[in-house]
């Protein structure tokens, strides 16, 4: 049936403005085709207050709360920074108006953290700091999931194919041959897991130059500008290593968000065991081996091994902060009875002992 322009301008103005309920999470929508036709969609938001000359988007609304400052760099790139506190289980939804051109990819750095209390007075505070990449071609459909209780920080760089054009070859930024492949690909999105490896060094200067800002929006644009490509160039730098575990079109899976929720449920198990593959897969609405399999495709690890790796993640955490800490009290507050099998899982996971972690941090 066919429908005219102003009849598909209202339909998508109303999707616009409502969200849903899908598996565990508000689905909230915004237009989705370029930079500018996303700030103009979220200014349309209730709760929303946009500062059109300091370039930022403040909002608290009942789902979530927080800053997005934005800044176009140059004809085709721009930088989105946000800094988001969820109240409710969310996740966004991409959408696109056909009668506007669809032409930028989206690299993003996002950090999401999350606190957990360890059951014991000597141990808590305990952050999880998530850190993973993300590149998508203009027009993927992203889906991505954040969890009440926790803060997300997001890098977002937007450049369009005429940027790109400009900018790819020999002596341009995109010179990486898994890139390149990808490009010529029907592949849509590349997914970067960086669990244990960070970037602060990189996202912090441009963090603080993009808040340092006068009455026309950040004081320094070539500072910021240099540090974009700089984040640029880590993602090419982390994509070309031989030993990088990317994956392709991981996050346009519909069963995303129950794999998401998957792995929800075993972080916060870390001081309670392995809840077990079929009680995930009951909890979540899934078969055993549709959540084996689309779970190790996601995160390159079986449910169990990513386990061990929470465990180990926040048992560094631990003896890091608490030198004088026994090695054998944190083994049993992660469920070892043996700490000499502790301590091997510890190595399989760093590559040395839990008894080395000092001497490799004085370094």
């Amino acid at each position: 049936m066919y429908l005219s322009s102003s009849v598909q301008k209202f339909i998508l103005q109303v999707k616009q403005s409502l969200f849903s309920y899908k598996d565990g999470f508000y689905v909230l929508p915004y237009l989705a085709n370029s930079p500018k036709a996303m700030i103009e969609s979220v200014s349309r938001m209730p709760f929303v207050k946009v500062d059109h000359e300091k370039n930022l988007i403040k909002t608290s609304n009942p789902f979530l709360e927080g800053d997005c400052h934005y800044e176009e760099l140059e004809d085709g790139l721009w930088i989105l920074v946000s800094d988001i506190t969820c109240k409710k289980n969310i996740s966004y939804n991409l959408i696109y108006d056909k009668s506007l051109p669809v032409e930028y990819y989206t690299l993003s750095l996002y950090m999401n953290e999350t606190r957990r209390l360890a059951p014991s007075a000597l141990i808590n505070n305990i952050v999880n700091v998530d850190k993973s990449w993300m590149l998508h071609k203009p027009g993927d459909k992203a889906i991505n999931c954040h969890f009440t209780g926790s803060r997300s920080l997001f890098f977002i760089i937007y450049f369009s194919q005429d940027w790109l054009d400009r900018n790819a070859g020999n002596d341009g930024i995109f010179t990486s041959e898994k890139l390149d492949k990808w490009l010529l690909s029907d592949s849509g999105s590349i997914y970067l897991a960086k669990l244990f490896n960070g970037v602060n060094h990189i996202s912090e200067p441009i963090l603080k130059t993009i808040l340092n800002k006068g009455k026309n929006g950040v004081k320094d644009l070539l500072k910021l500008k240099i540090q974009t490509l700089e984040l640029m160039s880590a993602f090419i730098e982390k994509t070309s290593a031989s030993d990088s575990d990317v994956k392709y079109d991981v996050l346009t899976n519909t069963n995303r968000r129950k794999i998401l929720k998957a792995e929800k449920k075993l972080s916060d198990a870390i001081f309670k065991g392995f809840p077990g593959i079929e009680n995930l897969a009951h909890d979540i609405g899934i078969s055993t081996t549709k959540l084996k399999n689309d779970f190790k495709s996601a995160y390159g690890h079986s449910l169990f091994r990513y386990f061990q790796y929470r465990q180990m993640e926040a048992a560094k955490d631990m003896l890091s902060k608490d030198p004088e800490l026994k090695i054998a009290y944190v083994a049993g507050m992660l469920g070892y009875l043996n700490p000499s099998k502790f301590s091997a899982t510890f190595k399989k996971c760093y590559g040395y002992l839990p008894s080395e972690l000092n001497e490799k941090q004085t370094r």
